[in-house]
């Protein structure tokens, strides 16, 4: 049997209630009451009332349940019955056995009882069905009332939506028309969009009443699903089938009222679809189109086809003009309105700023022609009108009136001239006060940018730019030279300035007066962006010259004048945006190719990203230098930190830092972090092959700096050399050997090879001193001698204390061993030295020897019976040389040597002459 969900809901809200004042549904009801339950309630049989006597919490439960059995719209079947039953009789026996507590507090609530009958009771579930009976009710009111009114409102749909289509019909024949000039195309765009925000709010209130048809038809379904699916079953009462058919016809009638809503808006619901569809494409073109217009082919100017239909060329320049005026300037009263409130409050808003900071700073200074006078009185004010007309040039659609956006460009660029100007004087206040140097290009930039932002013919564009780039050649020429002092910057552009029209002049003459104007624009605003930022950063320079060097306001203001660097140079580049932006097309040109930057391969870059990735280089440069000066400061606050931690910390957070900014710079330029595990599988590769002696002195060097083997200041020996380590860095350890020469260990050698170090412990260090003396000197007078010189010596511990030892018997000395300790290692030899002298000095006073090696040989005569007899003396070759003898003139004809006769006697006599010379 199926049961009503909305019913269901009516019970579970009746036993809440019924649990939280169990008493007020155990009493019994008013007459009231009584008359408002449903007629079905006779028709079925009463169960037993329950005892006054057992009317407690539990009991009072039991009697909601019983009252929720009694509802005519519940169907319970069989099993339903017994098991309730069942529970009954389980708990009449359970508290059969506390009979006498539950009579004590009958009493009490017999007392009550007659206060709590008063209370007037009714049933729940009447209450929710009224109140979805008059939902229903108001709901179908309502949807009778949109049928009645929609015939009026779909005859006014139609006759307001035919204008807006008329007007769709004349832009498209202007877009077929001018599709290749973007000045008409950009026009055609805007008007697209002024009629698409017109048709809106036109359909607004339309659109408004079909979503209130929407939002009840909604309503309506959640009413219906909380009833059965079966309406037609004989369970259900008259009344609920009722409810359920005016519900099935106010869901019909609400559907009905949709579709016609529907029906009505979608010509017009097409036609704003169309014409944003439109949009798009335009604005698809218009950059494209704007790159073909600066990049044109030369113009023939020179040709007589260039003249022949210059009438019908300027009056379609002058229609150019007229459709542009929706694009220029505000069209309607309440838009000029608009835009005249907001140059007002931008005006008030930014000189209201510049006077109180006029006061705060400026006032101060005497000196009616300092450099921060001008400033207020020149520069911002400029900047104040500017800002003010960018303002304004702001439309409702989130678009830019054109002539407001170039006017506020032009004053932003005058004040960027005198403002760089003056920021050069703070640094060479020397030189006098006088015009900016770049004034005298400004006349000539605001020629091109009239010739560019004016829709002329291209002939006659460059006619008139030709005759500005002569007469501007002229001006140069007979322009006295300025002396500039030590402003090179300045004097350079201005040197520069002839070469770059006469490069325009040779590109006008060519044709290409478009390539002519944005080459000396692009001179001009590049000169005035590096006069600006050098002005910025030497206001930047001066500004940390005057910052305190301790405490939290330091810290502050050096991270402060560290984001002061990147936001001149984003100040420069907004600068020479400005100058693209004030071109024609120029804001789609920037949005095209410069803010959504270039591809590389999957990847986009963009301005933007390089700007932040300059600022977070300053800030991560200033963050390091911050962090490390505070690790270095920590010692002497008082904190129980040893120093020689200090270097590893500082190297650890530097790292730290510049990982970071690695990761922020990766991740800025689009490439994804996940991808870094592909790079370090390329990086084992190389470090395997090529980068192995890399890696393995960076791992060398971490290991050095954690494991503090090596420490600064500490005396080591490694392959040899023996000196002081002044810096160990990640890739090798700077040792100064005592010779004051630097040598540079890789950390590789530290870890690999034999190290030792001297002061690793402590700087006490143990020297020994050998000394021997004669044979015959008092052993123990040498001991005390030893002992007392060592003793004496300031830089000798006496702890331990030093010791003397009977070494050996030498060959010729008797030796003896002083050990000492040292107090500290770089005294060590001096230390050895002193103790030497004194040692030497007290032997000679005491007369002891300092034996030297010697050696004694005695030859003893043997008896002339034991000699053995001497066997001839042979004769020997004498090493002198033998004196020169004539040479014997030989025959003609004889042959081979001649004879030596003599030689054997000659032998003895040159071994006798050998053996007297020897």
């Amino acid at each position: 049997m199926h049961a009503p969900k909305l019913l269901i809901t009516a019970l579970l809200l009746t036993l809440c209630c019924a649990l939280a004042s169990p008493a007020v549904f155990a009493a019994e009801p008013t007459p009231a009451a009584k008359q408002d339950t449903p007629k079905a309630d006779a028709a079925k049989p009463d169960t037993a009332k329950p005892d006054a006597a057992k009317q407690d919490a539990p009991k009072g439960e039991k009697a909601d349940k019983s009252d929720k059995a009694d509802k005519p719209s519940v169907k319970t079947d069989a099993k339903a019955d017994a098991k309730a039953d069942a529970k009954a009789d389980a708990k009449a026996d359970a508290k059969a056995d506390q009979k006498a507590d539950d009579k004590a507090e009958s009493k009490v609530d017999t007392n009550e009882e007659p206060a709590i009958a008063t209370l007037p009771l009714r049933d729940p579930w009447e209450m929710v069905w009224s109140g979805q009976k008059a939902m229903l009710d108001e709901i179908t009111q309502k949807a009778t009332a949109m049928g009645d009114t929609f015939a009026q409102r779909s005859t006014n749909l139609s006759q307001k939506v035919q204008p807006f289509m008329e007007e769709a019909r004349r832009l498209l024949v202007l877009l077929n028309t001018y599709k290749n000039w973007p000045n008409p195309v950009e026009a055609v765009s805007r008007r697209i969009t002024a009629t698409v925000l017109d048709l809106r709010k036109m359909l607004d209130p339309v659109l408004v009443a079909r979503s209130e048809a929407q939002a009840l038809l909604e309503r309506v379904g959640y009413l219906a699903d909380s009833m059965p699916e079966d309406l037609h079953d004989g369970s259900l009462s008259p009344e609920m089938q009722e409810y359920g058919k005016t519900l099935a016809l106010t869901r019909l009638r609400l559907t009905a009222v949709l579709a016609q809503y529907d029906s009505a808006l979608a010509p017009a619901l097409a036609l704003i679809k169309r014409l944003e569809k439109m949009q798009d494409e335009i604005n698809a073109q218009i950059p494209l189109l704007w790159k073909n217009y600066y990049l044109q082919s030369p113009v023939p100017w020179l040709s007589p086809d260039a003249w022949a239909d210059f009438g019908r060329q300027m009056h379609y320049s002058v229609q150019g003009m007229i459709l542009r005026l929706p694009v220029e300037v505000p069209v309607t009263l309440e838009r000029w309105g608009t835009a005249v409130l907001r140059f007002i409050l931008g005006l008030l808003l930014t000189g209201v700023l510049t006077v109180l900071l006029y006061r705060r700073w400026a006032a101060q200074d005497k000196d009616e022609n300092s450099t921060l006078r001008h400033v207020f009185r020149v520069s911002l004010p400029w900047l104040c009108v500017g800002l003010a007309f960018l303002g304004s040039s702001m439309s409702a659609s989130g678009e830019f009136f054109r002539l407001f956006l170039a006017l506020g460009n032009l004053c932003l660029i005058v004040a960027q001239i005198h403002l760089a100007w003056d920021l050069r004087l703070l640094k060479y206040p020397e030189v006098p006060r006088q015009k900016p140097p770049f004034w005298i290009l400004i006349q000539p930039t605001l020629c091109s940018y009239v010739l560019l932002y004016l829709p002329l013919t291209k002939p006659l564009v460059l006619v008139i730019w030709l005759c500005i780039v002569i007469i501007s050649i002229v001006r140069q020429h007979r322009r006295p030279k300025l002396d500039l002092g030590p402003m090179h910057v300045e004097t350079s552009v201005l040197e520069c300035e002839p070469i770059v029209l006469w490069i325009c002049l040779v590109l006008t003459l060519a044709g290409l007066h478009i390539y002519s104007m944005v080459l000396y624009l692009l001179f001009v605003s590049c000169s005035l962006a590096l006069q600006l930022c050098m002005g910025g950063m030497s206001l930047v320079s001066s500004l940390n010259d005057k910052l305190p060097q301790e405490g939290v306001r330091a810290a502050l203001a050096h991270l402060a004048v560290a984001l002061s660097a990147p936001v001149v140079l984003v100040a420069a580049f907004v600068g020479v945006s400005q100058w693209v932006g004030t071109l024609p097309g120029g804001m789609y040109l920037l949005q095209h190719y410069v803010l959504r930057g270039v591809n590389v391969g999957a990847t986009q870059f963009n301005v933007v990203h390089l700007l932040l990735i300059i600022t977070m280089f300053y800030l991560t440069r200033t963050a390091v230098a911050m962090g490390s000066r505070f690790l270095a400061r920590l010692p002497k606050q008082g904190l129980a930190i040893d120093a020689t931690l200090i270097p590893p910390m500082q190297t650890a957070f530097t790292y730290a830092l510049w990982c970071c900014f690695g990761l922020f710079a990766l991740r800025a330029v689009g490439m994804e972090l996940s991808n870094l595990a592909m790079v370090a599988g390329g990086l084992s590769v190389g470090i395997g092959f090529g980068m192995q002696t890399i890696v393995n002195n960076f791992l060398s060097g971490l290991i050095l700096i954690f494991s503090r083997t090596l420490q600064a200041g500490d005396v080591v020996e490694v392959g040899g050399t023996q000196g002081r380590v002044r810096k160990i860095s990640v890739r090798a350890t700077m040792v100064e050997t005592f010779d004051n020469a630097l040598i540079i260990v890789p950390n590789s050698e530290f870890v690999a090879s034999r190290l030792i170090n001297w002061t690793r412990n402590s700087r006490t260090v143990r020297r020994e001193i050998k000394v021997g003396v004669a044979y015959g000197s008092d052993a123990n007078a040498v001991m005390k001698i030893l002992l007392a010189t060592a003793n004496a010596n300031s830089n000798v511990l006496k702890y331990p204390p030093p010791s003397v030892a009977f070494a050996d018997f030498g060959a010729s000395t008797l030796d003896f061993s002083l050990r000492f300790w040292v107090r500290d290692y770089d005294v060590s030899v001096s230390t050895a030295s002193d103790i030497r002298v004194e040692i030497e000095r007290e032997f000679r006073e005491q007369r002891i020897e300092i034996a030297f090696p010697q050696l004694d040989v005695n030859i003893k005569e043997l008896p002339p019976r034991t000699r053995a007899p001497q066997p001839p003396t042979k004769p020997r070759a004498s090493k002198r040389r033998a004196p020169r003898r004539p040479h014997k003139v030989l025959p003609a004809g004889a042959k081979g040597k001649p004879e030596a006769k003599n030689a054997p006697a000659a032998a003895p006599d040159d071994g006798d002459d050998d053996e007297n010379n020897n």
